[in-house]
């Protein structure tokens, strides 16, 4: 199929596009204002450079994602260049995030750049499309709210007002200049406004441009007008973090918004009454870390606290789809012969094999339940097909409500069992590196993770650091910094 063929159809809207290979493997995630202008770019060969023209060549597959702003398309953009590694992507391959801001839990909450990991000691919002853009989201809330961002310790040392309450971008709390009540007060302002409910203070803002535009002081009509656009900014990023931030590994970054109609059309569709549906799908690499996932879904949307992950007990299943799904299905269904959690429909993603592998279960267990099939089509996007809880294929048209749904489901499935295959394999990549070192058994393995997190802070860490860990003597923490540095080895 020509790459022309596959763009055929692509909507005049913002969002996501990825291609795939003829083996279904990633090669490129991009973000466009427009997509179907995007796409219609990597046609014209003579204007591609070596490199994207190789990579265009190898395009089987595209996947198209519409969001409904250009700040979201970035968001889902670096969700799943981080989450998939995409060959042909050479930003954001490091674990840095975008720009984000937090309002930090304390008697005078503090304004904080940060580009960590999320934790929930903060309120987060972003992340802002550059540094420069957060800083201009800062200056404006320091204008508007007059929220602190200095350091603890600096808050409770010092003796009189730093320049910003002179400019009137601190309203000095650490000199008692502002009770703790107004404090706050300007704080919930503040959240408010990074949370996008920014009306009270664009009122404000708005006013004070129209006075002084008759007033003919036009320099600070002009400031307020900046001021309005960067309040415009920051509260679109609140906005965003919402949907995007929070999980970690998400594919998407945004959720259905009404489950009630699509549910209604599903039901409709497969004459039942559905209460709950249990969908599953599986992970592995060429049979290594293989596991499976269950993600459960209502008329309310998903219900987190009902997922579960499922790790291959019979390893002569590994990287045997059919056999690994039965698995998974038969520990799930005999469960629910005992506890009464039968769902009202099963969906598998995969093909027929799957829907037959699921069928042979519930007649195992004398389990009666719909079993609904999700097949990918040539073109991922708009191409799957049914398979009927009777047997027959159907199909739905896409980018309707129920098709959205479907979609949704199944892929909420499929990011949850990837992130758990990724969190196995990179477990099992540091256990087999670590274990390489003489004298480091599973007990000191533990123990160096759990006191630095990750292999790569291991690696990086001085002697001294590495001896902090519970277990490692001196000598022992000498042995393991020179493993990783053997340049140092006199």
């Amino acid at each position: 199929m020509q790459f022309s063929d596959l763009i055929k159809g692509a909507p005049e809207r913002c969002g996501v596009y990825m291609f795939y290979d003829s083996n279904d493997v990633l090669l490129y995630v991009g973000k466009a204002k427009n997509l179907a202008a995007r796409l219609k770019q990597y046609s014209d060969q003579n204007r591609l450079d070596a490199r994207l023209a190789g990579m265009v060549s190898q395009v089987s597959k595209i996947d198209i994602k519409t969001t409904p702003t250009e700040s979201e398309a970035l968001i889902l953009e670096q969700d799943l260049i981080k989450s998939e590694k995409p060959k042909y992507n050479i930003l954001m391959r490091d674990d840095k995030m975008y720009p984000m801001l937090t309002l930090t839990k304390s008697d005078y909450p503090r304004l904080l750049k940060f580009r960590a990991k999320i934790t929930g000691s903060k309120d987060v919002f972003g992340p802002y499309p550059s540094g420069a853009e957060l800083n201009d989201a800062i200056k404006t809330l320091q204008q508007t709210t007059m929220l602190r961002t200095c350091s603890d310790a600096q808050l409770k040392n010092r003796a009189r007002p730093c320049i910003l309450y002179q400019i009137k971008r601190c309203s000095a709390p650490c000199c008692g200049k502002i009770s703790k009540e107004n404090y706050n007060q300007d704080v919930k302002l503040a959240r408010k406004t990074l949370s996008g409910n920014s009306a009270d203070i664009s009122i404000d803002l708005k006013q004070r441009m129209q006075a002084a535009g008759d007033a003919q002081d036009f320099e600070t009509a002009a400031s307020m007008r900046d001021r309005l656009k960067a309040l415009a900014t920051t509260a679109q990023m609140g906005k965003i973090s919402d949907r995007a931030v929070p999980t970690e590994g998400k594919f998407f970054a945004y959720k259905l918004k009404k489950w009630d109609e699509p549910i209604k059309e599903l039901k409709e569709w497969l004459g039942i009454d559905l209460r709950r549906a249990d969908v599953f799908d599986n992970s592995h690499l060429f049979g290594k870390n293989p596991v499976g996932a269950m993600i459960v879904f209502t008329h309310e949307g998903f219900v987190q606290s009902e997922y579960r992950h499922y790790k291959l007990e019979d390893k002569s299943q590994a990287g045997n789809d059919i056999g690994m799904m039965e698995e998974f299905l038969r520990r799930r269904f005999s469960r629910a012969k005992i506890d009464g959690s039968t769902p009202s429909l099963i969906i598998v993603d995969g093909g027929r094999a799957q829907w037959n592998a699921a069928q042979k279960v519930l007649r195992e267990l004398d389990i009666s339940a719909p079993v609904l099939g999700v097949t990918k089509g040539e073109v991922r996007s708009g191409d799957e097909h049914f398979i009927m809880p009777d047997g027959i294929d159907a199909k739905i048209e896409k980018d309707t409500k129920l098709f959205l749904l479907l979609r949704a489901v199944r892929d909420e499935a499929h990011r949850f069992a990837v992130t758990f295959h990724r969190r196995l394999r990179a477990k099992s990549a540091t256990s087999s590196i670590l274990s390489e070192i003489e004298g480091v058994g599973p007990k000191r393995r533990r123990a160096l993770l759990a006191h630095f997190g990750s292999l790569d802070l291991i690696k990086d860490a001085p002697a001294k650091a590495l001896a902090a860990a519970k277990g490692i003597s001196p000598d022992m923490a000498e042995k393991i910094f020179l493993f990783f540095h053997p340049d140092m080895i006199e």
